[in-house]
């Protein structure tokens, strides 16, 4: 190994030990535990895989030092499985998509990793540790408001109903936020990754401006199938299909919708010459706020062509 490549492993290997530590004692930076890949992903960019390896393996023993044998075996396998990864992604100068792809497969396996620990070394289901904690802490809310009287009985009632409510919606959202979350997630540390490589003079292969996004053919038709069969099965009533399935998917293709959205959004400013990236971030957050309207829009514009329309002028 290169002097050059000690000196980067290290330097790499002290920032990752500081994002860990700071992500785990400050807790309104605890999102920060999501971007411990990064420096190992600019690691290996810069050296290639085997050094990010080593630079992990490092990180990792020191965060033992500092928080116990368990935490630093899952702040490791962060650095390992996404970061060393995408990393070796980067030094292959693969595409934007399938480094998002080998980004998914790292944060999946860690997913995955994490609930088998609960189920194997724990000895606790995953799933059912975390509803029994909403549940607990319902019981324990409940109990807080019919021992101070601040709400009559019917009050009560429809507090409790409300909470069964959310407990209930909460079920059906698990899977979808954990089919979600590693796709999320992995675009984030891609998009970090482009933006500090492209900062520090290297060429890496960007996704395109969110404005020029288009939804491919074969997908457009897949989701059509899919959006209809939910209509029937609304209108029909029909029972054979569990629940969770169909909010599954039906969360997936509305998430699908928004972003497609997003991107009129912003192609419909760059037709209008907005070039204000306040404006732009602005427009992010009102499409959130209202996600149902631009779902609606995102799904206009891939079946009915919107930016097509307001663009025939030009």
């Amino acid at each position: 190994m290169k002097t050059r490549g000690i000196t980067e492993g290290a330097l790499f290997c002290a920032l990752a030990v500081i994002l860990v530590l700071v992500s785990y004692f400050i807790p309104f930076l605890v999102i920060l535990v999501f971007f411990i890949p990064v420096p190992m992903v600019v690691l290996g960019k810069r050296q290639g895989l085997k050094v990010s390896i080593i630079s992990s393996l490092a990180a990792t023993i020191l965060t033992a030092l500092f928080l116990g044998p368990i935490s630093a075996i899952s702040f490791g396998a962060l650095m390992l499985f996404v970061g060393c990864s995408l990393g070796f992604a980067y030094y292959k100068n693969i595409s934007p998509i399938k480094k998002v792809i080998v980004g998914v497969v790292g944060f999946s396996v860690l997913l995955i990793a994490v609930v088998f620990s609960y189920q194997f070394i724990m000895g606790v289901n995953f799933t059912d540790y975390l509803f029994q904690t909403l549940e607990a802490s319902t019981k324990e809310v409940m109990s807080f408001y019919q021992t101070s009287n601040l709400l009559d009985a019917g009050q009560l009632t429809t507090l409790q109903e409300s909470m069964d409510k959310s407990i209930y919606t909460m079920k059906l959202v698990v899977p979808s936020a954990f089919l979600l979350m590693p796709v999320m997630f992995s675009m984030v540390n891609v998009f970090i990754c482009d933006l500090i490589l492209k900062r520090i003079g290297y060429s890496v292969q960007a996704f395109k401006p969110l404005s020029q996004w288009e939804m491919p053919v074969s997908l457009k038709y897949f989701l059509a199938i899919f959006i209809i069969g939910d209509f029937i099965i609304g209108i029909f009533q029909i029972k054979a299909i569990p629940e969770i399935y169909i909010y599954t998917f039906m969360v997936v293709v509305n998430i699908i919708f928004l972003v497609m959205g997003i991107s009129l959004i912003f192609d419909f400013m760059e037709y209008k010459k907005v070039r204000n990236t306040g404006l732009k971030i602005l427009a992010v957050f009102v499409a959130i706020l209202l996600q149902s309207f631009v779902t609606l829009l995102g799904i206009a514009d891939v079946y009915l062509g919107l930016r097509a329309i307001y663009r025939r002028e030009t």
